[in-house]
């Protein structure tokens, strides 16, 4: 935990700017959503001792270790400081004066596309210049947790997306928490871990962001997320089709009471053209992922408007007659990490954990491991260095990345040569070591063409000898390579549809299949070792839904194992995809079965299954 807030009030001129907040901020990032005037600035203002609380409590739970910073505040006016340059503002809140200092402010410059301004002063930058310099200087602070006000706000659309790219793999990198506040859904969903809602200084929802968008309890909070079709039972039997709707039950929350309605997102709403349909189209408007369409009902004379996701090249036209069909929902139990409530659980003899020996003063968090044949266990830790452990977990040896200031390597990989294979993600790269951590060669640069990389992410070796890579940042594929770097073959691409990903960030090989892990599409995709698609687990009734799958990995029977981002959570599934069993919830690792942002997982030779716990610094060993 972060923050705890009970009973809070903090009074304006008019009225309270703050009723009665009672919630607790965890680790992780949390986004503070609301419109103009809900109070979000006036929340993120307590949170960094800028207000004091008219009434009531704010209690701030330093993390451990603690920092030089703690937390680093954002404020919604930049709080630049006129007298200092761009590169000063980066350099100062550093406090080191050093070269991988200056590396790290070099490489954030040239992120937030400010280098050919290092010298300037504030007073003669743009407003969206100086939103960049005001999140570039929070991530060059080091500090445990950021504070952002409306971060990015005044940033053209266009790169809007690649800016918050920079700050989730900086977060990442250091294992820092993020709360930020924002009035955007779009910004939520693709950033946030967990949301505080907020409307006219009352808190109205705390919790998952998943679950606010697939079961809020009003409309009014169904549209905090973005637009949805909110119908009642009765609504729900007039206008939809119920033929061929693949519609599951509803488990409603325990602590959540039964909404007089549902919310249907416009991804759940499939719209086709019927003749004999008594709903006519009176207007259609196209917005490029969604449309919105107002019906007339010839029954009963009622016209309402629907939103859906419109899918291939025809379009919805007024006259049409047309026929809505609900699609597939998982609609589940929303609680802190996975649905172990629901879901068959996994059962774990033995929970023990490993520490990362410090770099200095800081003890880093590991984000990529493998086991050798000889026993050895690698790990990847965020500070730059590959470690060495034996089989009881004591640590033998080490080594650096060769380059590691603007990011830090996430996949690793021994190949049947002896070999180490590293995915030097933010180097766009491969690199190669003997057993002793000596370079022998590397392969890839940043680029799009073949054998080229934008932040290789996971790699491995099929029983052949062949290397396969996965990599993000708008290539979005696998890439397969023989033993001598020799290019052979890629698959996929940046999307949504069967076939491409976003964020290939986990892969495995088992009988001619690569199971390969879609992060952000939640979802696993199987495919030939040639790159022929085979199936798609994740996304039908046969497999349970996937919360940011990150990495994944294979036992000795044969079956996946899924360590789950989002979810705090390990999931067991068959080869098909059905769901064998999950253990986990998100926490702080103070108790058996807590984890915070899994990051990798690795079999032994044993048995035994070894899970990156990035968010709480350690590795924990899980004897099934």
């Amino acid at each position: 935990m972060l923050w705890s807030l009970k009973s809070v009030a903090l009074s304006g001129r008019r009225t309270p700017r703050l009723q009665d907040v009672t919630l607790a901020i965890e680790s992780g990032i949390t986004a503070v959503l609301g419109q103009s005037g809900a109070g979000k600035t006036s929340l993120l203002n307590l949170l960094v001792h800028f207000e004091r609380p008219t009434s009531g409590s704010v209690n701030f739970h330093e993390p451990s270790p603690a920092a030089d910073i703690p937390f680093f505040w954002a404020p919604p006016q930049h709080g630049l400081w006129p007298h200092l340059t761009v590169r000063e503002h980066l350099t100062t809140v550093s406090g080191d004066s050093n070269n991988a200092a200056d590396d790290h402010a070099a490489a954030l410059l040239a992120k937030f596309d400010l280098s050919d301004l290092a010298h300037a002063k504030p007073g003669t930058l743009s407003l969206g210049e100086r939103s960049r310099l005001n999140v570039a200087r929070a991530l060059a602070s080091g500090a445990r947790i950021l504070v952002m006000d409306e971060p990015l706000s005044h940033v053209d659309s266009g790169r809007l997306g690649k800016y918050w790219d920079v700050v989730r793999e900086e977060c990442a990198a250091t294992g820092s928490s993020l709360v930020f506040a924002t009035h955007s859904p779009e910004t939520v969903l693709r950033e946030a871990h967990r949301v505080i809602c907020l409307t006219a200084g009352k808190v109205v929802y705390t919790g998952p962001v998943d679950c606010l968008y697939e079961h809020p309890s009003t409309p009014d909070l169904a549209a905090l997320l973005g637009p949805c079709n909110w119908l009642t039972t009765g609504e729900t039997t007039t206008w939809c089709d119920s033929s061929g709707s693949e519609l599951s039950s509803v488990v409603a929350p325990q602590h959540v009471q039964p909404a007089a309605g549902v919310c249907y997102r416009p991804e759940q709403i499939d719209v086709q053209t019927a003749a004999d349909s008594p709903l006519r189209v009176e207007s259609s408007r196209f917005a490029g992922s969604s449309a919105e369409l107002r019906l007339h009902d010839d029954r009963s004379g009622i016209s309402r408007s629907f939103v859906y996701r419109p899918h291939g090249s025809k379009r919805i036209r007024p006259g049409d007659r047309v026929v809505l069909r609900l699609l597939l929902l998982f609609l589940l139990v929303c609680l802190p990490g996975c649905l172990n409530q629901i879901l068959p659980s996994l059962s774990v003899q033995h929970e023990a954990n490993w520490y990362m020996p410090p770099d200095g003063p800081r003890i880093p968090a590991p984000r990529g491991m493998t086991v050798s044949p000889d026993d050895e266990y690698l790990v990847l830790d965020n500070a730059g260095r590959v470690l060495v452990f034996d089989k009881n977990g004591d640590f033998e040896r080490q080594w650096w990345m060769p380059e590691y200031s603007v990011g830090k390597a996430e996949g690793i990989c021994v190949l049947k040569d002896g070999r180490i294979a590293v995915a030097d993600t933010h180097y766009h790269r491969v690199v190669f070591f003997d057993h002793d951590g000596n370079v022998t060669s590397m392969i890839g640069q940043r680029g799009s063409r073949p054998g080229d990389f934008v932040y290789p992410v996971a790699v491995i070796q099929d029983p052949d000898e062949n290397i396969y890579v996965c990599e993000y940042g708008q290539n979005d594929r696998v890439q397969k390579f023989r033993p001598d770097g020799t290019w052979l073959l890629q698959f996929g691409g940046t999307g949504t549809e069967p076939g491409q990903f976003q964020r290939p960030s986990g892969i495995v090989w088992y009988d001619h299949r690569l199971y390969v892990v879609d992060a952000f599409n939640h979802r696993i995709q199987v495919f030939t070792d040639e790159g022929r698609l085979v199936d798609v687990l994740g996304a039908s009734d046969k497999s349970a839904p996937l919360h940011y799958p990150y990495d994944i990995a294979i036992d000795q029977n044969a079956d996946l194992f899924v360590v789950e981002y989002g979810g705090g959570c390990v999931s067991k599934l068959s080869r098909d995809g059905r769901m064998l069993g999950r253990y986990g919830v998100t926490g702080r690792g103070q108790k058996p079965g807590e984890f915070s942002t899994p990051w990798s997982l690795a079999f032994d030779n044993r048995g035994r299954l070894y899970v990156c716990d990035t968010g709480n610094r350690r590795i924990v060993e899980l004897q099934l």
